[in-house]
């Protein structure tokens, strides 16, 4: 499943068409960041990325911008933050109705989403592509895009076990591709979900079909513009698979001494993975010594490969937050800037209603006990909806907010109630009462501990956790300062952070 999920990220959310203005820099430096800068150099990629949005010319080129920063996140396990990155995006593309660029930031937080294990918010992604599919005016384009999103559904019901009704997920999407013709490299597209069904039907223990697929994935590849893809050395060893399974260990060693290869040829991580694990397979019964030699060549593979991609997160996750403090830093000189002519405003406005006081002191009179009058009936009017507010209504608002603290939204550092109300469609204070109703706290105290709950459950379950500085922990949990997170933490546990750290320390090391 991992090769699929990469490939999608390649072909579908960096190298796909787009209609925007030229803009000859923005598409020079796009490509470097994708092609070389990706997997050589990602911190410098991750920078590249904010300058790519900061010089589009439209919201289509923000978008794609938008896009290559949450698949390098992505690439690199932040699939948090690529969720947030990707939100923005599809507000972008809300806003200026571009269905295609809906479906496809839909798709991808469909699949961060089932990376993530959180099968019920992925859906919602995956259905909301979906239907924006379906509006896309390019024929080509829509075919080729639903038989993407044909992959994705079949990626749930592999997780589910219904290998069945993925093998026919995948039918459907080969039918799609076809129909999507210039559109597409249809050989290739179809090379890939032949494999995936190959793989699939070796679940269901059926050999023979799996053969057939593996087979017809290899002659389709081969005829592709990307016949040397690392693809080619997936199909090899699935051909070893299905031969093993029938026990024609020449045949399948054969398959599997071409796959290793490719394997090494391409340092593909998830290719090596799956060469190695299958030789194990195959040694275990013939070759105790090779087995042995496999199994630690696994071992390090994962060890190299956990220890790499942590360093290079970490690296990001700095990154990020020197950005984040680069941004609040510029917003606090703006806000200084409006507060100054807010005072100067309101200074003017006394002014000007003092001079007008003095000239019509009735005329002023009256208009204060409208704008009471007024206050009060809006202020009725509010405590009238909170108290005759539906059971339906309330069950309703309190399921949405369910949802979103699957998604984590409180992680985010500048939420607020106004904010999340307005994402989740809601009036503010409808929101606000279902909150203070069913945890007894108000909006800042039911944020305040859905972070401590959160960085808790992570230092509890994530011995690296415990690793981290306070400051960091902080940050990314979503509080704005050391200090408040300090007093937050404690208040909630009834103990300082630091020494909850050491009490699980003392634990481990016991």
């Amino acid at each position: 499943m991992h090769l699929r999920s990469i490939l999608l990220s390649v072909l579908l959310f960096i190298f796909c068409r787009y209609n925007y203005a030229q803009n000859s820099k923005y598409d020079k430096l796009f490509a470097e960041t994708a092609q070389v800068l990706l997997s050589s150099n990602p911190k410098k990629a991750l920078s590249n990325t904010d300058y790519l949005y900061k010089i589009s010319l439209n919201n289509t080129e923000r978008m794609k911008a938008s896009m290559l920063k949450a698949t390098l996140l992505r690439q690199y396990g932040l699939r948090n933050e690529a969720v947030l990155v990707l939100k923005k995006a599809d507000s972008l593309a809300a806003a200026d109705r571009n269905y295609f660029q809906q479906a496809r930031i839909n798709g991808f937080l469909s699949t961060l989403h089932r990376e993530n294990e959180i099968f019920s918010i992925g859906k919602i992604y995956l259905n909301k592509a979906v239907q924006a599919s379906k509006k896309i005016k390019d024929a080509g384009e829509r075919y080729k895009f639903q038989g993407n999103l044909s992959q994705e559904i079949a990626y749930y019901e592999m997780e589910k076990f219904s290998y069945s009704k993925a093998i026919a997920q995948l039918k459907d999407g080969n039918l799609l591709f076809k129909k999507a013709g210039a559109a597409i490299d249809v050989n290739f597209q179809t090379a890939v979900n032949d494999e995936l069904i190959g793989k699939n039907f070796l679940a269901l223990k059926s050999a023979d079909s799996a053969l057939f697929y593996y087979e017809r994935g290899r002659k389709s590849l081969a005829a592709s513009q990307s016949a040397e893809s690392p693809l080619k050395g997936f199909i090899l060893n699935g051909l070893g698979n299905v031969y093993f399974k029938k026990g024609d260990r020449n045949q399948a060693l054969s398959y599997y001494i071409q796959a290793e290869k490719i394997a090494d040829q391409s340092n593909f991580f998830t290719l090596k993975q799956e060469v190695y694990s299958a030789l194990m397979d195959f040694y275990k019964e013939t070759d105790n010594r090779k087995y042995i030699t496999y199994n630690e060549m696994n071992l390090k593979l994962h060890k190299d490969e956990e220890k790499s991609r942590k360093i290079i997160a970490d690296d990001l996750i700095k990154t990020l937050r020197k950005d984040h403090i680069k941004t609040r830093s510029q917003y606090k000189k703006s806000a200084i800037i409006m507060a100054s002519v807010f005072v100067a405003i309101v200074v003017l406005t006394i002014a000007f209603f003092t001079y007008r006081r003095r000239q019509d002191h009735k005329n002023f009179k009256s208009l204060i006990m409208s704008k009471a009058n007024a206050k009060k009936d809006a202020a009725l009017k509010r405590e009238y909806s909170k108290e005759y507010m539906s059971e339906a209504t309330e069950n309703s608002i309190l399921n949405s907010l369910r949802e979103s603290e699957k998604a984590q939204f409180y992680l985010n550092s500048e939420v607020s109630l106004t904010t999340l109300a307005a994402e989740l469609g809601i009036n503010h204070r409808y929101l606000s009462y279902v909150i203070n109703k069913n945890t007894e706290k108000d909006f800042a105290g039911y944020i305040s501990e859905l972070r401590i709950n959160y960085i808790v459950e992570r230092l509890r379950n994530d011995p690296s956790f415990l690793k981290y500085k306070i400051s960091y922990l902080a940050d990314l949990c979503g509080f704005s300062s050391h200090s408040r997170f300090t007093t937050t933490f404690k208040k909630i546990t009834g103990t300082s952070p630091v020494d909850f750290i050491k009490d699980l320390e003392q634990k481990h090391n016991a």
